[in-house]
């Protein structure tokens, strides 16, 4: 893991391959949010591409997590009225799922920026800018401190690796093996050969590009990953953890 890593230098971490592990948090919770936000974590991934989150309990986690931990929001694909609202609550980035084209990501990356760079409006009372009291929240010029993660989860995004690496404001590019697997026609199975080499390959031509690379994979698979040149991990998810714990200790009390 890395050492020192805060919300403000998460994003500079990140462009010079710093290892940095985080999970997803698929529960709503703002109360997991603070456990999660005290943890050794890098950093927390909200999730809300799937489950049953919503604007309001976003906010409640983000607050709960305060600057203890940088916080990455999951968008559905290409969903970019979820930007701006996300943006808005002070966090640290986001993560765009299914990204497929160089023009993909430039429409989301300049829904990360204020105009004239971009196409991200300015709200006057908002948290991330604490609510009006922080006018530098509000930079000049183009270089904005929003982290900008895209995820790779089809051959048409392999085969386009390179260009998407390169737009400017793409800060990593990020493997999804499950719904990867599935768009290979390996549902449900990342193991399965072919999707490997599939990652394999799009790993490489993130590493050529330059640009950081990221992947979900369990703990025991990081440092192999890490040889690979990836450097941006998500370990798992706190139901995942939760589940495997009360598992674990059922196992035990039975055994004993």
């Amino acid at each position: 893991m890395a050492g020192m890593v805060t919300p403000q230098n998460f994003r500079q971490m990140l462009r010079d391959g710093a290892p940095l592990s985080g999970i997803f948090q698929c529960t709503t919770s703002f109360q997991i949010a603070e456990i999660l936000s005290h943890s050794a974590l890098d950093y927390i991934c909200l999730e809300a591409e799937h489950g049953a989150t919503s604007l309001p309990l976003i906010h409640a986690q983000v607050a709960a997590i305060a600057d203890r931990k940088p916080v990455i929001v999951r968008v559905a694909p290409m969903d970019l009225r979820a930007i701006k609202p996300v943006l808005d609550l002070g966090v640290t980035g986001i993560m765009v799922a299914d990204v497929r084209s160089a023009d993909e990501a430039r429409e989301i990356v300049a829904h990360t920026r204020f105009a004239p760079e971009g196409k991200r409006g300015i709200g006057g009372s908002i948290r991330a800018s604490r609510y009006g009291m922080d006018a530098s929240y509000f930079p000049e010029g183009p270089e904005q401190p929003i982290t900008v993660i895209l995820q790779i989860e089809s051959q048409e995004a392999i085969d386009n690796i390179a260009e998407i690496s390169a737009v400017d404001g793409v800060d990593a590019v990020f493997i999804g093996p499950m719904d990867l697997s599935a768009q290979l026609g390996h549902r449900a199975d990342p193991a399965a050969p072919k999707v490997q080499n599939a990652i394999t390959t799009a790993l490489a031509l993130a590493k050529d590009s330059g640009t950081a690379s990221g992947i979900l994979c369990p703990p025991a698979k990081v440092a192999e990953w890490t040889a690979e040149g990836v450097s941006l991990f998500l370990l798992g998810s706190d139901i995942g953890a939760l589940v495997g714990s009360v598992n674990a200790m059922m196992s035990t009390a039975k055994e004993g």
